[in-house]
């Protein structure tokens, strides 16, 4: 009887232990940048040695993007399609669809923006990063070609899936609200106006 309890507490420790240093690393990333952050200097402010951090992960590639996906998905352990506001860009007329969109985007790059922008500041140096961003852009995207197909409900031309890749862009969204001082909620209305514009020039 001993083994399972054993494996299941082993496995709930490992699980624990990952969340604890995806969480830090988040926060050691935002705050020191790419180059600063290193797995032992993660390791030690997890409280936890080198050789769990690398158990989790193998690189400081891979804990990166791990806290990439951590913010995207809110930490919830579901697709970033299945959440629920995301799949209220499929209901209503148009412009309910393109609001809701803009509040999930919004608070999307609340979560997310900061971190995701450690990977665009690393491969700028580092090839595997660099490699890993022009990954995670093709990804965009196809989610971006997916919401708009929510919203238009039709398939839309790859030029407006250009317009809204554009658009949606974490690296917009830091230029006015990080440094021109945008409300989050001035920009989710903004993107709501471009939005009704490019899909309605579509």
């Amino acid at each position: 009887m001993s083994r399972p309890y054993s494996s299941e507490l082993r496995t709930a420790r490992a699980r624990a232990n990952r969340r604890t240093v995806v969480d830090t690393a988040q926060r050691m990333f935002v705050d020191e940048g790419w180059t600063a952050t290193t797995m032992a200097k993660v390791a030690e402010a997890s409280g936890l040695t080198r050789q769990t951090v690398y158990q989790q992960f193998d690189s400081k590639l891979s804990l990166l993007d791990a806290c990439i996906d951590n913010a995207l998905s809110d930490g919830k352990a579901m697709p970033v399609r299945d959440m629920p506001g995301y799949q209220q860009m499929g209901v209503g007329d148009r412009r309910i669809r393109i609001n809701a969109g803009a509040r999930w985007l919004c608070s999307a790059h609340e979560r997310s923006a900061e971190i995701q922008n450690v990977l665009d500041q690393a491969a700028v140096t580092d090839v595997a990063a660099a490699a890993r961003l022009a990954d995670r852009e093709n990804t965009r995207w196809a989610e971006v070609h997916w919401a708009t197909s929510l919203i238009l409900g039709s398939e839309p031309a790859d030029e407006v899936v250009d317009g809204m890749w554009t658009l949606t862009s974490r690296r917009i969204w830091l230029m006015l609200v990080r440094d021109r001082g945008w409300t989050a909620d001035r920009w989710r209305r903004w993107l709501a106006v471009q939005t009704e514009a490019i899909l309605t020039s579509a």
